[in-house]
């Protein structure tokens, strides 16, 4: 199962990587390029490291101010999610998440608790 998760975060940093190279060639040929949204949302998925990786390699959308805040809240966000996990995996957070989540969800209470 890990292995699954780990190639399709590479899979979709790759992908992302690509689509970045793809805008900014099509940019250079004034041709119809990709939509910021769909840039922004494969960095949402989980292809943030991709986003950056491919804004510094082709210098593209470091400059467009809403583009690149956008982009940054993103990894900041992806950043934030790391910490937590990393956190909740070395047990920093010992049973106190657990039991607030079978707090609020009583019905699910067998499932959360440890």
């Amino acid at each position: 199962m890990f292995t699954w998760g780990v190639l399709a975060y590479l899979a979709v940093n790759a992908l992302t990587f690509l689509l970045f190279g793809w805008d900014k060639l099509r940019a250079i040929l004034k041709k119809r390029r990709t939509p910021e949204f769909r840039l922004l949302f494969m960095a949402f998925i989980g292809g943030s490291v991709g986003a950056k990786a491919a804004q510094k390699v082709f210098n593209h959308k470091t400059t467009k101010q809403p583009f690149a805040r956008r982009l940054n809240r993103i990894c900041g966000l992806h950043l934030a999610l790391l910490a937590l996990w990393l956190l909740w995996d070395f047990g920093a957070f010992g049973t106190a998440p657990v039991r607030a989540i079978a707090d609020l969800l009583p019905d699910l209470r067998p499932f959360f608790t440890p």
